[in-house]
């Protein structure tokens, strides 16, 4: 007969699973963790304890490259996505990523391994989907702007685009789904600095939606399309952000997810650099547990990777030059990160570099530009 155990935090459950037990089970995969959840009431328990959940994202130990293609076929452009099996990236090869249905929806993300499917011509109606549990929720939709409040927007403005972000509260243990809503004046009177963004926070325990108040959002701070340049770390998201006039640093938007409130920090001073056809000079992640941006230096052909350290911005390593330009697409893990070289024209490739070897290595792929993801293995319930 089995041994009923009392279910705790910080993953006290019991004799049977002690630390050892923890460590062991957050390496393996979402399916066999599916498998082993039956054995016990403990182990059932620890596989849904948010807290596991989010070691079991950090470890990232069955992470797997995803990439968003474009490309043209004679003069038509194809958008592709498509997954690199090997997570160990010795083998580069890529496969097609099968998905359902999508043609009628903006597939952004996956963040933390859960894919938001939007629809393209309601962008209000929001599906969620965990890609490694096969689960698929429809959302409710979110709360609409508030015209007028405050002198919050303009009145007749329409959606120009979304970022998401998906991440755990630590002071309620729930996760949690932030939309970000930019905001456009479809009459053409006010730009998109002076349409504040309409922002949402979705409890997926609760299946419901809350306002963010406008005046929480930092004036002059917007996010200008849907990219994937954010990252979730202890309890925060981080998105990198467009500035209303330009400056000599990187601007950062963070959001508390247990006060839900918006700050713009600053990121590294570094030299600004004239934009060259949407040439795009740094991306934010995570590199040895830590929150970093990877940039572009001056001459376009070296690297500077920063690293947020004691509540200051320090610069880790330089690497380069290079004979090609290239900018920075994402981050891997043990110093590996995405390039894409410049080539113009539809000739633009992905390289992944290992700055521990000083070593560049092709994926054999080509298009007109690329966004990296990064597909996580989550154990993140969406199922209703």
């Amino acid at each position: 007969m089995e041994r009923d155990t009392t279910v705790m935090t910080g993953y006290n459950y019991g004799e049977l699973c002690d630390d050892l037990l923890v460590e062991t089970l957050s390496r393996l995969p979402v399916k066999s963790l599916m498998r082993l959840r039956c054995v016990s009431r403990s182990w059932f328990s620890l596989v849904k304890d948010p807290k596991f959940i989010c070691k079991h994202l950090t470890r990232g130990d069955h992470n797997r490259l995803m990439v968003y293609n474009q490309y043209f076929i004679d003069t038509y452009p194809v958008d592709d996505f498509v997954v690199v099996p090997d997570n160990t990236m010795t083998d580069l090869h890529f496969q097609n990523f099968e998905a359902a249905e999508t043609r009628n929806y903006i597939l952004l993300g996956p963040y933390e391994g859960i894919m938001c499917l939007s629809e393209k011509w309601n962008r209000n109606k929001i599906n969620v989907w965990n890609i490694s549990m096969n689960e698929y929720r429809i959302l409710p939709e979110p709360p609409r702007p508030r015209n007028g409040v405050s002198g919050s927007r303009p009145s007749n403005t329409v959606i120009f685009c979304c970022n998401f972000a998906v991440g755990l509260d630590p002071m309620s243990n729930d996760f949690k789904l932030v939309l970000i809503q930019t905001l456009h004046d479809e009459r053409g009177i006010s730009s998109i600095n002076d349409c504040l963004p309409n922002v949402a926070v979705y409890n997926f325990s609760t299946n419901s939606w809350r306002h963010v108040e406008e005046g929480l959002f930092p004036m002059g701070c917007y996010l200008g399309d849907e990219a994937m340049n954010n990252v979730y770390h202890n309890g925060f998201c981080y998105w990198v952000a467009t500035t209303e006039t330009p400056c000599n640093y990187v601007a950062i938007l963070s959001f508390s997810m247990s006060e839900e409130v918006f700050q713009e920090m600053r990121g590294p001073r570094v030299p600004t650099i004239t934009e060259v056809n949407g040439f795009e000079y740094w991306t934010i992640g995570l590199h040895d547990d830590y929150l970093s941006l990877l940039h572009v230096e001056e001459s376009r052909r070296s690297f500077g990777l920063w690293m947020m350290k004691g509540g200051f911005w320090t610069k880790h390593l330089s690497f380069g030059p290079f004979i090609e330009w290239y900018h920075p697409d994402g981050f891997w893990r043990n110093g590996e990160f995405i390039l894409e070289s410049y080539g113009g024209a539809g000739d633009c490739r992905l390289v992944l570099y290992d700055s521990n070897h000083d070593e560049i290595r092709e994926f054999g792929i080509t298009g007109v530009w690329f966004s990296v993801r990064i597909l996580k293995e989550s154990l993140i319930t969406v199922r209703e």
